[in-house]
């Protein structure tokens, strides 16, 4: 089997960088072949001949793709899902253009022919991690400057419990946020003024590497991360500090569930419990979400929806041309309507008796 991995844009963005992580995740699969590119709205021409086309479709960095001319492509189409509710995929895309949906929630059990569950597609890191003891507690917290985050809690959940402590935040400049970078610099100003005498606040603003990312949270004596937010999608940040071996502490919030099942929420957790318990539990879930792990599901779920399809004939000259979707179509304001009965569907007793 051969197939082509569509990317959204390059961008610094962290639902690009999810693209890149699961396509790391398989592209060494022994069971087929994976190509990849970068979607482009001034390119939409894609090459006939793959047996499956995997997206990384999105609502928001690819809201000009109109999903249903993927149907015109040859063999299997599917897409990644990010932006999930509870036991929800369908929030932000169309559960009927794509032959398969890959849901980077596993927490989710809904049975759906088309949903497959999958872990969080955890970089393979092969670097060093810091694993040294530090003379201060070293509290660290990283993200976009987008609305609740709660850099604020860390530093009060810090000033709580530490007489002396360093808190570092890393709040990058993405390329979907706030282009004046004013928000960012107004959460550094809050997240500093905040902090009580012996406890430091350090803010920087670099974009990190993955590489880089997971080696600075390696570095922390805790990895914390207090969100108040609410909308759909499961946090990506805590990937990389999961990699990066290091005890954790998350805030009782539903885009954590995924880590909720193995690590208390704070507060019920301290952040000087979870310093003191994390690190074997974080071990666990890095080895439960592994490469490996990910690579063969994801082979199990093509070899089963590739026993009814046939197989597709090369044609490297010919290209399928994608279209650009029309934001002020009736048909868009009516499938917002139309997608939300059917969500609801999906979720209820009757479908699940069916199925």
């Amino acid at each position: 089997m051969k197939g082509l991995f569509l990317n959204t844009p390059s961008a610094i963005c962290s639902i690009h960088e999810s693209g890149l992580m699961v396509y790391q995740c398989i592209k060494d699969s022994s069971a087929f072949q994976l190509d990849y590119r970068e979607l482009d709205k001034e390119n939409l021409d894609i090459p006939y001949g793959y047996d499956f086309y995997f997206f990384n479709y999105h609502f928001i960095t690819t809201s000009w793709l109109d999903t249903r001319s993927i149907k015109r492509l040859p063999g299997l189409k599917g897409t990644i899902i990010l932006e999930v509710l509870p036991n929800d995929p369908f929030v932000a895309c169309s559960p009927f253009d794509f032959d398969f949906y890959c849901v980077l929630d596993p927490s989710m059990t809904l049975k759906h022919k088309k949903v497959f569950i999958f872990p969080r597609p955890l970089d393979d890191y092969n670097g060093l991690l810091d694993t040294s003891e530090k003379e201060v507690p070293v509290i660290g917290s990283f993200g976009f400057a987008t609305k609740g985050k709660g850099f604020e809690h860390v530093v009060a959940a810090v000033n709580k419990e530490f007489e002396k402590a360093l808190v570092r935040i890393n709040i990058p400049h993405g390329t979907y946020t706030d282009s004046s970078h004013g928000y960012a610099q107004e959460l550094a100003r809050q997240c500093i003024s905040l902090a009580k005498p012996g406890i430091e606040v350090q803010v920087t603003h670099a974009f990190m590497s993955k590489e880089e990312l997971i080696h600075w949270c390696s570095e922390n004596t805790l990895n914390c991360f207090l969100y108040d937010r609410d909308m759909a999608g499961l946090a990506a940040t805590t990937d990389q500090a999961i990699s990066s071996e290091r005890p954790l502490a998350i805030s009782k919030n539903s885009t954590f569930r995924h880590i909720t099942r193995y690590i208390q929420p704070y507060p019920e957790l301290s952040l000087k419990q979870a310093i003191e318990t994390t690190a074997p539990i974080v071990k666990q879930i890095k080895k439960d979400w592994s490469r490996d792990s990910f690579q063969r599901l994801f082979g199990e779920m093509l070899f089963s929806l590739r026993k009814d399809k046939p197989a597709v004939r090369t044609n490297p000259e010919k290209m399928i041309h994608l279209s650009l979707t029309k934001s002020g179509s009736i048909r868009k304001k009516l499938d917002k309507y139309y997608f939300r009965i059917v969500r609801y569907y999906y979720k209820s007793r009757l479908y699940a008796a069916l199925h």
